[in-house]
């Protein structure tokens, strides 16, 4: 299957289906699901009607006529009365013009990855925790962030490039952290303790006594308490977007401002269907995304956890406090950053990393607190962690 991004609505070439944000469905015709697939792949160049004609009709005498009805029945499907996303260039042709910041993009259908069966560990308060793994190499663990969907991740838009990359260099391990998706609903607050128990509860089940741990936002706090913990059990640490003091912690108005806004954002609507109140976070993790990418995660924070959980998740953020205990992890950490995270600030990642004997800090040339696969960032991100792990004796690089 493939589908075209077009700011407001996706189409599937396979089934001839445009989609609306609205919810509004339209299938094209033939000829014109292939006009639209032609300048889909036209990159935003305007393409001259001859050529449009030949790609979709090849040998068949048509006239302008038929090219005019198929360029209607598209504007019809997206709802573009005013023909500013299919434009008309006199004597040029035709050009496919997403809204500013939604380029049109065909994605194939992406590959799962190679997931082991789901298995379930019990971390030491009896919470059971749903984890899987892929790759081959030395075991690295994923500190929990701020929502997991093991599922959904393994044939993602913006994940599985990122795992199966890894999982070409390590035996990634990765969980469903206690409150959603598969893992067990909890009720109450939250702990860093829990966090680290948890991990150690599925290197156990795991069977895999040294590993390197992957820390995600929160998850780099996560992963060094953990490695406080259980020194003997780390051979290294790559974090991103990581901080070491949550925002209430912080002292910074902005930050409690920020906290108070989406506490009221979550308690207004996480649990509604509409994703609007979700999007609010999904901007901020991940601004440069494409719409397609964007709903998808979208619906993977709604199917992740409800609003109980996700505010008991953002109390634990918020309230994060590990610096004094980074100052005595020596573990060998790499800790990355893009310039412009639009969720934590790349001056707290600098802050963390000052205060660790032993971490490199590599800033990012994105926007982004997760990475994005097709940004400058991810590209940057991959060859640092790979520099990374060749330093720490990876014979498989």
């Amino acid at each position: 299957m493939a589908r075209i991004d077009i700011g407001y609505a996706t189409f599937d070439s396979d089934s001839r289906l445009v989609k609306r944000l609205s919810g509004e469905e339209h299938t094209l015709r033939p000829q014109s699901a292939q006009l639209l697939t032609e300048l889909a792949r036209s990159s935003g160049r305007i393409v001259s009607k001859r050529d449009l004609m030949d790609a979709v009709w090849g040998d068949i005498a048509v006239t302008e006529s038929s090219l005019t009805q198929c360029v209607a029945d598209i504007r019809r499907a997206l709802g573009d009365h005013e023909r500013r996303i299919l434009q008309t260039h006199p004597k040029s042709g035709y050009r496919l013009a997403p809204p500013v910041g939604n380029a049109a993009v065909v994605n194939t259908a992406i590959e799962p990855l190679d997931d082991d069966p789901i298995r379930f560990a019990t971390s030491a308060d009896g919470v059971r925790l749903a984890w899987t793994a892929s790759g081959t190499g030395p075991p690295m663990l994923k500190a929990p962030s701020w929502i997991s969907n093991i599922e959904m991740e393994a044939q993602s838009l913006i994940f599985t490039q990122f795992y199966r990359w890894l999982g070409e260099r390590v035996r990634l391990i990765r969980f469903d952290q206690r409150g959603t998706s598969m893992s067990d609903r909890v009720e109450g607050v939250l702990s860093i303790d829990d966090m680290v128990e948890d991990m150690r509860a599925v290197a156990d089940a795991a069977g895999v006594e040294l590993f390197f741990l992957f820390g995600p936002s929160q998850g780099v706090a996560f992963a060094i308490a953990f490695a406080h913990r259980y020194p003997e059990r780390v051979i290294g640490i790559v974090g991103r977007g990581g901080f070491g003091r949550g925002w209430l912690v912080s002292g910074d108005e902005a930050e409690v401002r920020k906290y108070e806004g989406s506490k009221a954002l979550i308690l207004a609507g996480w649990n509604d269907p509409n994703p609007e109140y979700r999007r609010f976070f999904t901007a901020r993790l991940i601004p440069d995304c494409s719409a397609e990418a964007a709903r998808e995660f979208d619906e993977m924070q709604r199917r992740a956890c409800d609003a109980a959980a996700i505010l008991a998740n953002l109390e634990l953020m918020v309230s994060i406090d590990i610096e004094d205990m980074a100052k005595e992890v020596t573990t060998p950490s790499l800790l990355l950053h893009s310039r412009g995270d639009r969720s934590v600030a790349a001056d707290e990642g600098r802050r963390l990393a000052a205060a660790m004997p032993n971490a490199d800090l590599v800033l990012l040339e994105d926007d982004n607190h997760i990475f994005l696969p097709g940004t400058t960032g991810f590209g940057q991100a991959t060859s640092a962690i790979d520099r990374f792990l060749f330093d720490l004796g990876l014979s498989t690089l």
